[in-house]
């Protein structure tokens, strides 16, 4: 009786860990954590000019990139699951680096607690080339999909552990949605060059205090 007790405690709190976040550009909608929807983070504007964090998807459009990110209209149907939406979010171009498994332009980005399923939906961006998408965790391409003549494509990839996550493409693409089920999302550290001396330090809570480890120099905290 005791086991079996036991084995429910276990799947409740897996069940409860087992979260979905869903950034759904394409309809204006973002669920962070199965909390609410909030319909207010994409509406169609400019494009993105310098590196942005909404609701834990980090947005990095690096250096003189002018066209990353301008939401527009552009309604796209098409995907095995019957997806829809009216507008886009276009990647403007090739992501830096798309070659590797570590864009240095152009991508998107999102940290995640632990194992869990990540889905992209777009479409390459030119109906008359074939135009990729990639998943990686930064050392290893993790899925990619190939579009061919703008086909509206499903990209799954699976996450074995927890981390920075990259969404990148090869050439101009448009991104519609990006769900991840499995792990919890967590707001990431900025891309940028100043930050990645403090990404060594160690976070986290225990007895109702905040710590700090790793800590290499005299350190000031706010």
């Amino acid at each position: 009786k005791l086991l079996y007790l036991t084995s429910i405690m276990l799947f409740s709190i897996s069940a409860i860990n087992a979260q979905t976040t869903t950034w759904d550009i394409g309809n204006n909608s973002t669920v962070l954590n199965d909390a609410t929807a909030i319909t207010t983070e994409w509406p169609i504007g400019t494009a993105f000019l310098s590196e942005t964090v909404k609701s834990g998807l980090g947005i990095f459009p690096g250096s003189g990139v002018t066209t990353f990110g301008a939401i527009s209209g552009q309604v796209a149907s098409g995907f095995s699951d019957g997806y829809t939406c009216p507008n886009r979010f276009p990647t403007g171009g090739a992501s830096g680096g798309s070659a590797t498994a570590l864009p240095t332009t152009r991508y998107l980005y999102f940290n995640v607690s632990g194992a869990c399923t990540i889905k992209v939906w777009f479409k390459g961006g030119n109906t008359t080339s074939t135009r990729t998408l990639f998943v990686s965790d930064g050392t290893t391409v993790l899925g990619s999909g190939a579009s061919v003549n703008g086909a509206a494509l499903i990209v799954s990839a699976t996450a074995t552990a927890a981390g920075k996550h990259y969404v990148y493409c090869d050439n101009g693409n448009s991104i519609y949605k990006i769900e991840i089920t499995g792990a919890t999302v967590n707001t990431p550290a900025l891309s940028t060059k100043d930050f990645q001396k403090e990404l060594d330090v160690t976070v986290f809570a225990k007895d109702g205090k905040i710590n700090l480890s790793n800590i290499k120099s005299s350190t000031t905290v706010n």
